[in-house]
């Protein structure tokens, strides 16, 4: 965990009081805190830093993080890798989506940002280009580890499958206007930000709404942590709700019935525009539309996905 962070990590747990978690360093660098802990003066939970990854989660998502299945399985990291950085080593069918994500920071802000969901890096490292630091967060430690070793080698090297166990390799350099050192990946939950009140210019949730299992609370922690003043929001989604993920009495759209009837994106403007609900202060909708992306598999298996998105501020 790069040091830069020491001071701007509070309890996931104690968020109401902002406690700021104590380092327990064991093992360092210059730079970098590679084992060690984080300790909460209040609660005396300690959330550990191993091989330089900090794991700042309640105690209630661990067995999540633990999971050596779906998002931390090897086949997932494969997907990944190629749906975010394969434009870099000339993929044939490379998405351009993570650069339309990235055209919403086209000016430069004060302050830091903040990637929920940033699985394995791509638009955290893009937030570097406008702000003084990027923080990329997700319960994956094998998304969280990869972003990581990106960011330390500047280079992109992995086996990509193409069929079963049959893998090729790709690797390419990577963008040299990345600000890799001032971008940091933790383990972190998007429904218990470790992270204080007000902390960030800049937050973005893509394609995260409906894989957690309150999407409104995800929302409310997201405003938590920006800025009551001169914030910035990008929210985009495919809204594929799944029961099994969570129940359709959280959905925030794709019922017919409910608080949140009808479409996601429209339930979601709404709630932006409306002082009095999760985004508070309220914000002023920038722009709006939507981004075909997609996500490799295999060779022959791929998912093509259209994600809603739209950009708020408050001023």
């Amino acid at each position: 965990m790069k040091k830069w962070l020491i001071g701007a990590l509070i309890c996931p747990q104690c968020r109401d009081s902002d406690i700021v978690l104590e380092p327990d360093i064991h093992t360092q660098t210059d730079d970098e805190i590679i084992e060690g802990r984080l300790v909460c003066s209040q609660c005396s939970q300690a959330y550990e830093i191993h091989e330089g990854i900090a794991v700042v989660v309640p105690e209630q998502t661990l067995p999540m993080i633990q999971d050596a299945t779906g998002y931390n399985s090897f086949s997932m990291l494969s997907s990944y890798l190629w749906s975010h950085y394969s434009e870099f080593f000339n993929g044939p069918d490379a998405t351009d989506a993570y650069q339309r994500w990235a055209r919403t920071f086209d000016a430069q802000r004060s302050g830091w940002a903040l990637d929920i969901g940033c699985a394995v890096g791509r638009l955290t490292f893009e937030m570097t280009r406008t702000h003084d630091r990027a923080v990329g967060v997700d319960t994956s430690i094998s998304f969280v580890r990869a972003a990581r070793e990106l960011a330390e080698r500047k280079q992109l090297a992995f086996d990509l499958i193409m069929e079963g166990q049959i893998t090729e390799k790709r690797s390419c350099d990577l963008d040299p206007a990345f600000g890799f050192d001032q971008a940091e990946f933790i383990v972190a939950d998007a429904m218990a930000l470790p992270f204080p009140s007000r902390r960030f210019a800049t937050v973005s949730s893509v394609n995260i709404l409906e894989k957690v299992p309150d999407p409104l609370r995800h929302l409310a922690e997201a405003n938590r942590v920006m800025h009551e003043k001169e914030a910035r929001f990008l929210f985009s989604d495919p809204f594929s709700w799944d029961e099994t993920v969570n129940s359709p009495a959280l959905w925030l759209g794709g019922t017919n019935e409910g608080a949140f009837n009808g479409f996601g994106m429209d339930n979601i403007c709404k709630l932006f525009q409306d002082p009095e609900s999760v985004f508070s202060p309220g914000f002023t909708i920038q722009d709006k539309g939507q981004v075909l992306w997609k996500i490799r598999k295999t060779r022959n298996l791929w998912e093509h996905i259209t994600s809603q998105f739209v950009v708020a501020e408050r001023k």
